[in-house]
C-alpha cells in the first residue's frame, strides 16, 4: 500500500508538470505563427509612406555607385543616418534581389528577434506564462506592427537596445557569467553605429537608472564589464575614421546632445523641431500600443504599488525600463511614432508580469477593477465600432474607397468584443483578458490581411510608376521624368529609377532642351514641379493624366512643348 501510494504520488507530480510543458509548447507555437504571419506575409506589397522609398533609394545608389562610406540622394550626398542600416539592405537586395521583399527582410527578422528576446526574457525574470504574454504584446502592438515590417531603422534599433538590455540582465539580475557585458556592449555600439550615439545611450541610461536606485556597484568592479565598454568604443571609433567627414557629428557626444534636445541635424532645413509639445507621446499611447493600451495603466499601477522597489528588483526593472525610455523620448525635441517601438518591449514584459499575477491569482474577479473594467469597455466597443465606422480614416488618410474587411471577419471580431464586453460585466477577468489576446491576434490579420492590401490597391506608388512605365514604351512623344531636388514621393521616385526606363531631366534648363530637341515631349513629375513650368515663359504645359497618392504625394503626366507666337496682321 505505502508503494502503490509513492508511485500515485508521483503519478500525480508529473501530470502538471506535463500539462505545463505541452501548455508551453502550445504557447509557443503559437507565438511562431502570429510571429511570422505578422512580420513575413505581404511583405510584397508596394513601399509605403515616404521613408521606405527614402532608404530603399539610398541602398539602391550606393550599390549601383559601389560606394559605401559615402551616401548619396538623388545624387546628392546624404549624411542624416550612418550608413550600417543601408550596409544591410544592400546585402539583403544582392542575394534575394531588388525589390520589395529582400528591403523589408532585416526589419521583420530583426522584429522577430526581439520577440523572441521578450519571450526568454519574461521566462526567465518571471514565469513561462509572463514570457508568453510579453511576446505576444511586443508581437501585436500596433507602432511595433505598423512600423516593424517597414524599412525603417527603428525595428533594428531595438533588437540591438533589447540585445544589450537581455545580455546585461542576465548578469545584473539571473547570475550569470559576466562574459555577457561583452555582448551587451557590443550591441550598444552597433546601435550606435546604426543610428547615431543614442542606440548606444538608451539601454546605458536604463542601466544606469536601476544601478542607481539599488545602489548596486557590482557591474563598475567587474573587468569585462570594462572590457566591453573598450570593446564599444574601439568598434564605434574604427567606425567613424572609415566615414567621411560628414558623418562625424553622429559619433560626438555633444551633437548627440544637441541634436536630441536642441537643434537636431536635418541639413539645411534649420533646427529639428516638429511642434509636438513635451505630452505628445502621452497622448498616443492609446493608438500606439493599441489593444493592449487597456491593460497598461493596470499593469503600472500593479508595478508601482511593489514598494519599496529595492526589495523587488524584476518590478523596479520593468519601471525603469518604460518610464525611463519614455520620459527620455518625451523630453527630446524631434517627436516620431517609430521611436516608440523601442520602449514595446519593456510595455510586453510589464503586462506579461500583470498577466502573471492575475493568472495565478486564486479570486477570478479580484483584479477586475473600476480602472480595468471601463478600459476593457472601451476597448471593446472600439473595435466593433471599428468594424463599421474605421473605413472613414483609412478613406481621408488612403484614398481607400472600397469595401476593406469581408462580413465574416466583421463576424468574428464583433463576437469576440461581446465576449469580452460580457467578461466586464460579469467582472470574469480570465476570460476578458484572455479575450484581449485573442483581439490583438485579429488585429494583426486585420492590418496585415486586409488594411495593406486595401492601401496597395488604392494608392501604389509601383502601380503608378508601372502605368508611367506603360507609357514610357510608346515611341511618341517622348517621356521624361523631371523631380529636381528632394521629392515629395520618395517611394515613386524609387520605383522610377530602380529599373532607370524612364530618363531624367535634372532642371527646367534640361527641360527646355528636351523640348527643343524633340519638339512635344511628355513629363513626369509632382504637384509643385508641375506648377513650375506652366508659370514657365514660352512653355505650353498640358495635364494628360494624374496619379492620385497618399499625403498630396500626387503624380502628374504633362505635355510640354514651346510656345508658337501669334501672326502679326
Amino acid at each position: 500500500m505505502l508503494v502503490e501510494q509513492v508511485m500515485n504520488q508521483d503519478g500525480t507530480d508529473e501530470r502538471p508538470q506535463s500539462n505545463a510543458a505541452i501548455r508551453r509548447y502550445v504557447e509557443i507555437a503559437l507565438l511562431a505563427l502570429v510571429g511570422g504571419w505578422a512580420y513575413f506575409a505581404n511583405l510584397h506589397l508596394s513601399l509605403l509612406e515616404g521613408s521606405e522609398g527614402l532608404y530603399a533609394g539610398i541602398a539602391g545608389e550606393m550599390g549601383r555607385r559601389r560606394e559605401f562610406f559615402d551616401l548619396t540622394y538623388h545624387d546628392v550626398p546624404y549624411f542624416n543616418k550612418p550608413p550600417l542600416f543601408f550596409w544591410l539592405l544592400n546585402l539583403s537586395t544582392s542575394i534575394w534581389g531588388d525589390h520589395e521583399v529582400a528591403l523589408r527582410l532585416p526589419g521583420s527578422l530583426a522584429a522577430v528577434g526581439t520577440i523572441v528576446l521578450t519571450y526568454v526574457l519574461g521566462a526567465r525574470l518571471v514565469s513561462p506564462t509572463a514570457g508568453f504574454w510579453a511576446a505576444l504584446v511586443v508581437a501585436t502592438s500596433h507602432v511595433f506592427l505598423w512600423y516593424g515590417r517597414r524599412v525603417l531603422f527603428d525595428s533594428t534599433l531595438t533588437f540591438l537596445v533589447t540585445l544589450a538590455l537581455f545580455a546585461w540582465i542576465q548578469v545584473q539580475l539571473l547570475g550569470r557569467n559576466s562574459r555577457w557585458y561583452l555582448l551587451a556592449f557590443v550591441s550598444m555600439a552597433l546601435g550606435a553605429m546604426l543610428k547615431e550615439m543614442h542606440g548606444f545611450f538608451l539601454p546605458l541610461l536604463v542601466m544606469a537608472l536601476y544601478a542607481a536606485i539599488q545602489r548596486d556597484t557590482r557591474m563598475l568592479k567587474d573587468r569585462y564589464f570594462w572590457a566591453g565598454l573598450a570593446v564599444a568604443v574601439a568598434m564605434m571609433g574604427a567606425y567613424a575614421q572609415m566615414l567621411g567627414p560628414g558623418y562625424q557629428h553622429h559619433f560626438r557626444i555633444g551633437k548627440a546632445i544637441e541634436s536630441t534636445w536642441n537643434t537636431g541635424f536635418i541639413g539645411k532645413a534649420g533646427p529639428a523641431t516638429d511642434g509636438h509639445p513635451l505630452y505628445w507621446y502621452l497622448g498616443m499611447m492609446w493608438a500606439d500600443f493599441f489593444p493592449w493600451c487597456a491593460v497598461l495603466p493596470s499593469a503600472l499601477l500593479l508595478l508601482w504599488a511593489q514598494r519599496p522597489f529595492r526589495a523587488h528588483p524584476t518590478e523596479l526593472l520593468l519601471l525603469v525600463w518604460v518610464l525611463g525610455l519614455f520620459t527620455a523620448f518625451s523630453l527630446a525635441t524631434l517627436k516620431r511614432e517609430p521611436y516608440l517601438t523601442t520602449i514595446v518591449p519593456g510595455i510586453g514584459l510589464m503586462i506579461g508580469y500583470y498577466y502573471h499575477r492575475v493568472l495565478a491569482s486564486a479570486e477570478d474577479s479580484a483584479a477586475m477593477t473600476p480602472l480595468l473594467r471601463m478600459l476593457l469597455g472601451v476597448l471593446a466597443v472600439t473595435f466593433a465600432a471599428g468594424m463599421f465606422f474605421g473605413a472613414a480614416p483609412l478613406r481621408r488618410r488612403w484614398l481607400v474607397s472600397t469595401a476593406v474587411v469581408s462580413p465574416m471577419f466583421i463576424v468574428t471580431i464583433v463576437s469576440l468584443a461581446g465576449l469580452l464586453l460580457y467578461a466586464v460585466l460579469r467582472s470574469r477577468v480570465r476570460l476578458a483578458l484572455g479575450m484581449v489576446g485573442a483581439l490583438a491576434i485579429a488585429y494583426v490579420v486585420l492590418v496585415v490581411n486586409y488594411v495593406f492590401p486595401a492601401i496597395d490597391q488604392a494608392a501604389s506608388p509601383r502601380k503608378a510608376v508601372e502605368e508611367i512605365k506603360t507609357l514610357a514604351l510608346g515611341t511618341q512623344p517622348a517621356l521624361f521624368m523631371y523631380i529636381p531636388g528632394w521629392p515629395k514621393n520618395e517611394d515613386a521616385l524609387y520605383y522610377l529609377k530602380r529599373d532607370n526606363v524612364v530618363p531624367d531631366l535634372p532642371s527646367q534648363d534640361a527641360v527646355r532642351e528636351a523640348v527643343r530637341t524633340h519638339g512635344t515631349i511628355r513629363v513626369v513629375t509632382e504637384e509643385q514641379h508641375a506648377a513650375a513650368l506652366q508659370a514657365q515663359a514660352g512653355l505650353v504645359v498640358g495635364k494628360l493624366q494624374e496619379f492620385r497618392q497618399p499625403g498630396r504625394k500626387h503624380l502628374f503626366l504633362l505635355s510640354v512643348q514651346e510656345q508658337t507666337s501669334a501672326p502679326v496682321l
